[in-house]
């Protein structure tokens, strides 16, 4: 499924051979913008500032924007791709729902993969304080300790689990990569995770593009809530590698065979070409012919599960 050959994690999963040079120059200086959305106004995400919701015991999943989530289960506070501001070269559209006081204690802090948009180091420098157990993909903690060296590890390979006090912690394969510099390339592992307590099974996908990795996660795993992007898709001859439209995103939602899908990974950051409102439009579309099964959350919306 994968090797590590050389320093560096390669496979049918890495989707960076598809990311070159000639496809990059070919985007920034002969892609062209949808001229049907000229002039046309883009209808920001909605947000929810709801602290004392934070802070009630019941299980929760909480949409911070972007990839970011704070779950709750089984009394443990589990904080996803923690981003609270500005990336290098992209600006937060949409303000941060909650400060890092309003969060609360974090027990958990886990990672998908080093890109910017979900590995970023003035949040996880924010968080330091508080002393959460990191669990991150294999070969990532020189990373992350670079930004918070204080915080202790555990790391994990694909479908290895980490478990304590009744909450399991796996990592699952993503059709991705990762870099942060020039020379980095897949020096570190990523993935997604499966999260289960008391009963209750949870899907984070970090970023990936559709794969049959889907149905593997949904034959190992009995998916209450799976948490998948649907946002940065055009153009497709690079995006369609890396990230998922939501169309594909409701159809990994069914070769997950899970029993709910939450959206995310939209409507914070203008990274890709498509509109900002885009991919919700398109989402709510594909939720009315399906009806009961998405459930949109509001940016800082904390839901009971």
């Amino acid at each position: 499924m994968k090797k590590y050959e050389q320093g560096k994690f390669t496979g049918k999963y890495d989707s960076s051979t598809n990311v070159n040079l000639f496809n990059i120059l070919k985007w920034k200086f002969f892609g062209r913008a949808d001229s049907s959305m000229k002039g046309k106004a883009v209808r920001p995400l909605q947000l929810v500032h709801t602290p004392e919701k934070l802070l009630q015991e019941e299980d929760s999943i909480c949409w911070l924007s972007h990839a970011s989530f704070l779950i709750q289960l089984g009394g443990k506070r589990i904080l996803i791709d923690p981003v609270f501001g500005d990336i290098p070269f992209y600006k937060r559209q949409i303000g941060v729902p909650y400060n890092i006081e309003e969060l609360g204690k974090i027990d958990y802090l886990l990672i998908s993969h080093v890109h910017y948009d979900h590995f970023d180091t003035r949040s996880l420098k924010m968080i330091e304080a508080g002393h959460p157990k990191a669990v991150l993909p294999l070969h990532m903690s020189p990373v992350l300790h670079k930004a918070a060296p204080s915080l202790a590890v555990s790391e994990l390979d694909w479908y290895e689990k980490y478990e304590e006090e009744g909450l399991d912690i796996t990592l699952v394969p993503a059709k991705h990569w990762g870099r942060r510099g020039l020379f980095d390339k897949n020096r570190a592992l990523w993935g997604g995770y499966v999260l289960r307590c008391n009963g209750k099974c949870l899907y984070f996908a970090g970023d990936t593009a559709a794969g049959d990795h889907f149905e593997e996660i949904g034959r190992r795993f009995d998916i209450d809530y799976a948490l998948l992007p649907i946002g940065a898709y055009k153009p497709e001859f690079i995006m369609k590698h890396n990230h998922l439209n939501p169309q594909e995103a409701f159809e990994a939602f069914e070769q997950l065979k899970a029993k709910k899908m939450i959206p995310m990974h939209y409507g914070t950051y203008k990274l890709t070409d498509e509109p900002l409102d885009e991919p919700l439009v398109w989402m709510q579309k594909i939720a009315a012919e399906h009806p009961g099964k998405i459930c949109f959350l509001k940016a800082g919306e904390v839901r009971k599960i």
